[in-house]
Order: C-alpha cells, then structure tokens, then sequence
C-alpha cells in the first residue's frame, strides 16, 4: 500500500463523533494523564534538587490532615499525608513571616496519621527561595532523617526508606 492509497483510504472513513470520543478517551486520555504524572514527578525531581542549596529556616508544623488521594487506573488507592507548616526569614533587622504546605502519599490511611502525629507541632528545616522568601519547600531527605516510620512490611522499605523517593 502506498501513501496515496492510505491517504484515499483514510478519506473514505466516515469519523463520526462517537468513533471520534471512543479515540480520544481510550488512548489519548490515558496518554495525557501519564505524561501529565511523569512531568509532575520529573518538576518535583529537579526542584528538590535545586532547593538543596537555598537558605534554610527554622520551620513549625501548624496544622496536619490526611485527605484521600485519587486512583490510578486500577491501581490502590493512595492516602494523603498533608502538612502546612510557617517560618521566619530574617532581612536585615526586620522578620518576615511566611507559610507553606507539604504532602506525601502513603498506602493507608492508619500510617499518614501516624506519620502526622510524629510531625504535629514539631520543628523542621525549610528551604527558602533567594531573593524570594515566599518560595519554599521542604525536601523529603530532611524530614526522612528526623520523622522515618518504622518499617512493618517489605513495602515500607520500598516506599519510605531515608533517601529513597516514592515514585
């Protein structure tokens, strides 16, 4: 078959808009949601690597909740372990105070609180943007070194091990 073939073939079809709707959400739906969740992870990627080496505050926990996550194309549900946290940015002899949020997926519900309940009220390290103090984050490393879960199944190893980034 030739391309003219193809071409004249491709004319002959009739796209109504149901065959037009089956297309677009059994491919290129799914498609977009995977590309959208490998762009998501790849930006979180670099930016925590860019944070490592921005100033550092002194960080309180305010308030803590769990929300349920959304599913992934048959896959588990993911539960999560959401933060917000504040900190103070010294310029010169004037203090500024801004705040920020955090989150982390966990299998279940039980370990995000138990996970929260480590971190309720409690002082952490926060990476702050130069030159914009209202940028900040707080990179999993740290708060892996001072509020790590116990391990209870081989999955926790995987998941929530210091240094090692759910995926």
């Amino acid at each position: 078959m030739t391309a003219p073939d193809l071409i004249d073939l491709l004319k002959r079809v009739h796209w109504d808009p149901l065959h037009l709707w089956n297309a677009l959400h059994s491919f290129v739906a799914p498609l977009i949601a995977v590309l959208g969740k490998f762009f998501h992870s790849w930006i979180k990627r670099r930016n925590a690597r860019l944070a490592q080496h921005w100033p550092v505050a002194d960080g309180l926990v305010q308030s803590i909740d769990v929300g349920a996550g959304t599913k992934f194309f048959g896959s588990a549900r993911k539960f999560n372990a959401t933060f917000k946290y504040s900190y103070p940015v010294k310029n010169g002899s004037e203090v500024s105070y801004y705040s920020g949020d955090f989150f982390r997926p966990f299998p279940d519900k039980e370990r995000a609180w138990e996970w929260l309940e480590l971190l309720k009220n409690k002082r952490i390290r926060v990476h702050y943007k130069p030159g914009h103090p209202e940028v900040s984050t707080v990179l999993d490393a740290d708060l892996d070194a001072h509020f790590a879960l116990p391990a209870r199944t081989p999955a926790d190893l995987l998941y929530y091990s210091p240094g090692i980034v759910p995926r």
